[in-house]
């Protein structure tokens, strides 16, 4: 694909292939020279797919950026299991070992990927391991949003510019918004952040990087005015609605790309809706994808894999963790109160690009004339997911905003490229201007000297030499700046560092892990003990019990384990198993199964364990639970 993403220096897209052309004609090569058999054959197909020999240069931007991104990144990871996200990180790091059930929407493709990694990658305990894939994830995000802008300016050093300010963010301002549902969210420096621990979100952005890439190769294609080069074109477009369906099957929110896609197809070829066999073939391709890694829900499920969200291997079951029932679907006031919302969202966006803003605008300003298509594939998705996300009710909000991220992003590289274009034009008007006298005052008549330059090339390559020198002067400068940020970034979070996002040094809960499900003659809880426990604990011990096989004797009771086991309220648990086995609670403080009002109706003794800590265990009931 990176052999497609090369554009002319006024935006308009060219392929690598097509750059060398105009060369290739102007000097036929011998008959005799050209390779034949197999490797003649070979060349051929790379050549007519654009793969040929301008692939590397195309690619060096995006590779630097991935690479950087590793470099940057791997030493800011978390060591091992880690319960972020309210204890959802913990979860995928438990589920992806063992190819199971992930809380709703089931998340299989991010799973299937995790279970391929965590086996594969030859780093650390399985924990680490999907840690370190979203360090990957992250790089090749970073390099999708090199190589997008790199294929509407065709200038990379800028475009690899845009993709390290996206993960460094270095003109983060931390703020606090007020969004209906989820409450006060204080923002973060949120790229690199998610890059640090395993989440989903990240493979969504990915994906979506990845999809918009393919759509424009298509684009550029299906445009171009080789007709054989148009032949080819839908093959891309095919390729893009497979992925969909790979995003469809990791999270919800790509359903809210979709009518930017559409709008984008529709601007590109408005007849597409009269070809029903093309638009068959991407249906379906996309829904044998997203059913093909949706079946892992109910096949892993029949098979008793060791951690399973729900019932997902019954009909009903399967419908209520791939449409998320538990969380309410698409909220029902996503379209309400739009006004308010629009700056809760301008705020956050705001607060992480800072006075890049202005360029992001500008940026916009000149897409919405030089490239519309891009601002309807973009803004559109960008919109929406940000119109979902205000509306939605979630621990961690933040991270549903990585898509308008990006795209917010790409708008800083295209007003960058954009105005050092209109920079080279006016400059070189203004040579041109200043020339002219001196051309008209020589001997010779005007027109007929060689300094009149009739044919402008000699203007056109000034230009383009002055687009480089401002392109590499501010893509150094750019980047110098970010590499200032980074320390400040690879410092742990807390209330001096609040651009700090690395997790290094985050193995309390792998400490706390090793404490509670120690064996009981090394300071444990006692054998074939009960443990009544929150979301975040609850994934933490599983990982400790599924992935390294300790105590298998203990149960960790979640909420969500009441519900698939009908095991009733938390009391009823409690009362279940008081007196038959030792019963200990993990419980939040809040509401009425929590830790202060059952503390009024219960004996609650703090039993020492290993390293220090402690846990609550309940030794006998003072009289029944009332809710206040």
């Amino acid at each position: 694909m990176a052999g497609d993403m090369t554009s002319t220096t006024d935006g308009s897209a060219v392929t690598a292939a097509e750059v060398t052309a105009p060369a290739a004609a102007a000097v036929p090569a011998p008959v005799q020279g050209r390779p034949s058999g197999p490797t003649g054959a070979i060349r051929a197909r790379l050549g007519r797919a654009g793969l040929n020999r301008e692939l590397g240069t195309a690619a060096l931007a995006p590779l630097i950026g991935a690479v950087a991104t590793l470099w940057l990144v791997i030493p800011t990871l978390a060591p091992g299991v880690i319960a972020q996200a309210a204890g959802d990180s913990a979860e995928f790091q438990t589920v992806s070992w063992v190819l199971g059930t992930a809380h709703p929407t089931g998340y299989p493709s991010y799973v299937i990927l995790g279970f391929i990694a965590s086996h594969l990658l030859p780093f650390g305990d399985p924990a680490y391991r999907m840690n370190l894939l979203q360090a990957l994830l992250a790089a090749g995000a970073v390099a999708g949003t090199i190589a997008i802008v790199q294929l509407l300016t065709r200038m990379r050093w800028v475009a690899l510019a845009t993709g390290l300010l996206l993960l460094v963010m270095p003109a983060f301002s931390s703020v606090s918004v007020l969004f209906a549902n989820s409450g006060m969210v204080r923002s973060s420096p949120v790229f690199w952040r998610l890059s640090t621990y395993a989440d989903p979100h990240m493979f969504h952005l990915a994906l979506a990087v990845l999809i918009f890439g393919l759509l424009l190769v298509w684009e550029r294609r299906r445009t171009s005015e080789d007709p054989e080069r148009q032949m080819h074109a839908d093959r891309w477009l095919v390729a893009a609605a497979c992925l969909y369906g790979v995003a469809l099957a990791n999270h919800s929110l790509t359903m809210m790309l979709a009518p930017g896609i559409g709008l984008f197809v529709l601007a590109v070829a408005p007849r597409i809706v009269l070809r029903g066999r093309l638009i068959l073939t991407c249906a379906a391709v996309l829904a044998v994808t997203a059913i093909a890694l949706w079946l892992e829900l109910p096949i892993r499920a029949a098979m008793h894999a060791p951690l399973v969200y729900g019932h997902p291997d019954t009909w009903n079951g399967f419908l209520y963790v791939v449409t998320g029932q538990q969380f309410g679907g698409i909220p029902p006031t996503i379209g309400d109160n739009l006004g308010p919302k629009f700056d809760v969202v301008m705020n956050l966006l705001s607060s992480w690009l800072g006075p890049l803003g202005y360029l992001a605008a500008f940026g916009l300003a000149t897409s919405i004339v030089k490239r519309p298509r891009y601002v309807l594939l973009t803004v559109v998705g960008a919109a929406m997911t940000a119109g979902f996300a205000a509306a939605y009710a979630n621990s961690d909000l933040e991270r549903y905003f990585l898509v308008p991220a990006f795209v917010a992003f790409s708008f800083v590289g295209l007003g960058l490229a954009d105005a050092i274009s209109i920079g080279a034009s006016l400059a070189a008007g203004a040579r041109s201007r200043l020339a002219a006298p001196s051309a008209g005052s020589a001997k010779e008549p005007a027109g007929t000297g060689s300094d009149v330059d009739p044919d402008g090339t000699g203007g056109l390559h000034w230009q383009a030499a002055a687009a480089l020198m401002a392109e590499a002067f501010v893509a150094v400068a750019l980047i110098v700046a970010t590499v200032t940020v980074v320390p400040p970034r690879q410092h742990l979070p807390d209330a001096a560092h609040a651009g700090g996002v690395s997790q290094a040094g985050q193995s309390g809960r792998e400490s706390w892990l090793r404490a509670v499900l120690a064996s009981p003659e090394q300071g444990g809880l006692p054998a074939n003990s009960v443990v009544v426990s929150n979301w975040s604990d609850s994934t933490t011990l599983w990982y400790g019990q599924k992935v390294e096989g300790l105590r298998p004797d203990v149960y960790v009771v979640d909420d969500r384990t009441r519900l698939d086991s009908n095991l009733g309220e938390v009391w009823n648990v409690v009362d279940t198993y008081l007196g038959q086995r030792p019963v200990f609670l993990l419980r939040f403080p809040w509401r009425c199964d929590g830790m202060d009002n059952l503390s009024k109706f219960y004996k609650l003794v703090s039993v020492p364990l290993a390293d220090g800590y402690t846990i609550k265990e309940v030794t006998a009931r003072t009289g029944p639970v009332v809710c206040p």
